[in-house]
């Protein structure tokens, strides 16, 4: 692990623009992910915001991780793409679930970094190697739209933009339970979960971050009058944990910021899990037909560098729908 220190010379800038200045053989994505893991301080404290403000004379110091050096291999594969809007260097993909954004450690398989590579050749020089063009992500099991950025401009663009909460995300999402108020805003920071590395957490976190979601119910669902041991013995053991549920909540769900696994960790903080969402919300969120959180990217706005507005959105993903349908959902033609 590099060491960097630093005096500032500047009257004031953000601190990753600022290192990303200082040390252009690291990607800026790359310090933004070492500031979000506590590898920067200013003036001896630590800094976890990168868009932290730093001033003529702060003293910086940087701690580069392990992997910024690290060059990953990624090769292009023949994964069919639906593409949503391909203009002024930005894509808007509608992404399917159970396709991985990007490979982590030890993944081989197709991800929407390597089709990319497929589709879009030139995108190999965008961003970082072994995530082209991706200035955000999406969880392998939630579908919907995600914006990639075709040129260096774009991905800069794109990632202050993200920065500075220019871009609006909207989120179809059922819950475990009644949510009672109709309107809300959750507004725990969230951080590393102390017991679980594959978790992130609102109790007690670790370095924990702001973090706004909105959301707004759309309606109330029962569960389904149908008996369970009719539907089959695989559903009768899938739904056995949701049989005493008394009411499931659609939701719209809106993100005022980007952390990462953001929805899933504010609503079970609330007592109302997604469904489908075992890793957060355990056995209850169980639902005949439903193998995967129910959680669609439905809507993203972004303003472009001229000032237009470009507004893309997705159909609800079939196997939600039909989990809707299956619930005798009034609005899901509305979704």
């Amino acid at each position: 692990m590099s060491e960097h220190s630093f005096v500032v010379e500047e009257l004031k800038t953000r601190l990753d623009k600022y290192l990303a200045k200082q040390l252009p053989q690291i990607s800026r994505s790359q310090i933004q992910r070492d500031i979000e893991g506590g590898q920067a301080e200013v003036n001896g404290q630590p800094i976890v915001e990168s868009k932290f403000v730093v001033r003529l004379n702060d003293k910086v110091s940087y701690k580069q991780s392990a992997d910024a050096n690290r060059q990953t291999e990624l090769k292009a594969t023949n994964t069919p793409l639906k593409v949503l809007y391909n203009n002024h260097g930005l894509l808007i993909i509608d992404k399917p679930a159970g396709l991985t954004v990007h490979p982590g450690a030890g993944f081989k398989g197709e991800t929407l970094a390597s089709a990319l590579l497929y589709h879009f050749k030139d995108i190999r020089v965008v961003g970082e190697d072994h995530r082209p063009g991706i200035v955000h992500r999406l969880d392998k099991d939630t579908s919907g739209v995600i914006l990639v950025a075709k040129t260096q401009e774009m991905y800069e663009f794109l990632k202050d933009a993200f920065a500075e909460r220019k871009i609006k995300k909207e989120y179809i999402a059922l819950v475990f339970g009644k949510i009672e108020k109709r309107h809300g805003f959750i507004e725990t920071p969230i951080g590393k979960s102390k017991t679980d590395f594959r978790k992130q957490t609102a109790k007690d976190p670790v370095l924990a971050k702001e973090a706004v979601t909105e959301y707004q119910v759309l309606e109330y669902l029962p569960t389904p009058t149908t008996p369970l041991a009719s539907r089959g013995p695989l559903l009768e053991k899938e739904g056995r944990a949701a049989a005493g549920v008394d009411k499931y909540t659609l939701i719209l769900v809106k993100l005022h910021t980007g952390r990462t696994h953001q929805i899933r960790v504010h609503l079970a903080s609330t007592g109302h899990p997604l469904m489908g969402d075992e890793l957060y919300g355990g056995k209850r969120t169980v639902l005949p037909g439903l193998h995967r959180q129910f959680l669609h990217a439905k809507k993203i706005e972004v303003r472009l560098p001229d000032n237009s507005w470009i507004e893309a959105e997705s159909e609800l993903a079939d196997d939600l729908r039909k989990v809707l349908v299956d619930l005798n959902s009034k609005t899901v033609k509305e979704v």
